[in-house]
């Protein structure tokens, strides 16, 4: 098993080096042969996970990682689970493609229901997910006294909308009262489940139409993304 992953990790470790056209047909050339055998097909589904998608993966290609896991969400000679389970991260990834609208609904720390396309018209519109993990609350902080994202809110150019991965409740709107005075804030518990958030803290930029510019941004992406000096 190590030697198989560690045979896979060698084989994508070129794609970040390769022409894309290359990268795409050896993948299809592997998993067009894999087909046939549904234990080397779970096999590869697995370690691509590891190696593209997950949270530890040391290089991330939603465009790579579609063309492995599209033929584990259709070949009907595996478990329906399995097959469920691709199909739905196939579903999410999709979904917020960059050059995608994205749309969604949360509730504010007013306690009603907004949607994202409720929001004012803006240049620009950042997204921030959190959950309650350390890394989040000091990624927050560090995002609240940027000078350069704060002078783009001040100047009316940008948005920030901060979405917590939370239940509404009175604690939680009294603790999200104190994010920042310039900042949207958000909160609905679905939303991992509803888009592609695979680590947190996790930034999205989007222009005035709310269409994905980019995204799965960390902290120091987005700070560097505002700020050209960063």
């Amino acid at each position: 098993e190590a030697v198989f992953e560690d045979t896979f990790r060698d084989f994508v470790d070129f794609f970040r080096f390769a022409h894309r056209n290359i990268v795409m047909n050896s993948v299809s050339d592997l998993m067009n042969k894999a087909q046939s055998n549904s234990s080397n097909l779970l096999k590869l589904g697995e370690v691509a996970e590891r190696a593209l998608y997950g949270t530890e993966a040391e290089f991330w290609s939603d465009e790579v990682y579609v063309a492995f896991i599209k033929p584990l969400a259709s070949n009907k000679s595996l478990p329906k689970q399995v097959r469920e389970r691709y199909a739905s991260q196939l579903a999410r990834i999709n979904s917020v493609q960059v050059g995608a609208v994205l749309d969604f609904e949360y509730v504010g720390d007013d306690g009603l229901k907004h949607r994202l396309s409720d929001l004012p018209e803006c240049e620009s519109l950042i997204l921030l997910f959190i959950d309650d993990s350390m890394d989040s609350k000091i990624g927050r902080l560090r995002l609240s006294t940027d000078v350069a994202l704060n002078a783009q809110l001040e100047s009316g150019k940008a948005k920030f909308l901060c979405l917590s991965m939370n239940t509404y409740s009175a604690d939680w709107a009294r603790e999200a009262a104190g994010y920042c005075d310039n900042w949207i804030v958000g909160c609905d518990e679905n939303l991992n489940n509803q888009l592609d958030l695979r680590v947190f803290p996790c930034c999205y930029v989007l222009d005035g139409q709310h269409t994905i510019v980019s995204k799965s941004l960390s902290v120091e992406g987005l700070m560097s993304a505002v700020n050209p000096n960063y």
